[in-house]
């Protein structure tokens, strides 16, 4: 009895550590996916208004938010414009 006891308590203690490993290197993982997917949702609004040699800086805000700061060129002038994405909706509009 005491062997399945020892087993058990190895089991579930391996079974923790490897919950917790997963969950927290989830996290990081899913901001990152989160911040390309920003980012290209932000771009291909640019692409759509002719923005050419777009650059895009990325933050993330409380909440569902991810803010993109988009810089480029269209007909010949320097733009700059904040994109708000929404991860929830999956998202993006330009703050115009």
């Amino acid at each position: 009895m005491t062997k399945f006891r020892t087993n058990l308590a190895g089991a579930l203690a391996f079974a923790t550590a490897f919950g917790t490993i997963a969950l927290t290197s989830g996290a990081p993982a899913r901001a990152a996916d989160d911040e390309a997917q920003a980012r290209q949702a932000c771009r291909q609004i640019a692409k759509s208004r002719d923005w050419k040699g777009t650059d895009a800086d990325v933050r993330k805000e409380k909440g569902d938010r991810i803010v993109v700061t988009m810089t480029g060129e269209r007909k010949g002038q320097d733009r700059d414009r904040q994109c708000v994405y929404n991860t929830k909706t999956d998202k993006a509009q330009f703050e115009d």
